[in-house]
């Protein structure tokens, strides 16, 4: 199982050029309240457990999962997570979506982690995600000391 604190950052060595099929996503505040949130992931993951990467990024819809019942489903989950998908739904993010984002309300609040044996298949338990919002004091160092934009 993993941990919850699968993030990074990478500078890129220009500026991206913004368009229709390149945009930013502003990261939220740690004040969000994201319990009753319309959320979405996307990547360019498998669509099934045996299934293969896409070419397109693709997005789904997935709610939030309260964390009492998150940490009910997984032994030993900590506290910088947040559960979203999976957990007897069809949706939720796979293999190859790691990284990706989980945006709720129009906002960066997580980052693609881990679910359960690689399976993508949604099973009994939620998908898991990198809480951004309990990092952003480390997001801002970095930023701030590398002369990032």
């Amino acid at each position: 199982m993993g941990h919850g604190d699968d993030i990074m950052l990478l500078k890129l060595v220009r500026k991206a050029q913004m368009d229709n099929s390149v945009q930013t996503v502003p990261l939220a505040e740690s004040h969000i309240n994201i319990k009753n949130a319309q959320c979405h992931v996307a990547g360019r993951g498998k669509t099934s457990t045996q299934g293969r990467g896409v070419n397109e990024l693709r997005k789904v819809d997935v709610s939030i999962i309260d964390p009492q019942i998150c940490k009910e489903q997984w032994y030993n989950l900590p506290d910088d997570v947040i559960c979203a998908g999976g957990f007897g739904t069809n949706k939720g993010f796979c293999q190859g979506d790691s990284g990706g984002p989980l945006v709720c309300n129009g906002f960066a609040v997580g980052v693609v982690s881990f679910n359960r044996d690689f399976n993508c298949t949604y099973p009994d338990v939620p998908n898991v995600y990198t809480d951004i919002t309990k990092r952003l004091h480390w997001i801002r160092s970095i930023v701030r000391q590398n002369n990032c934009y």
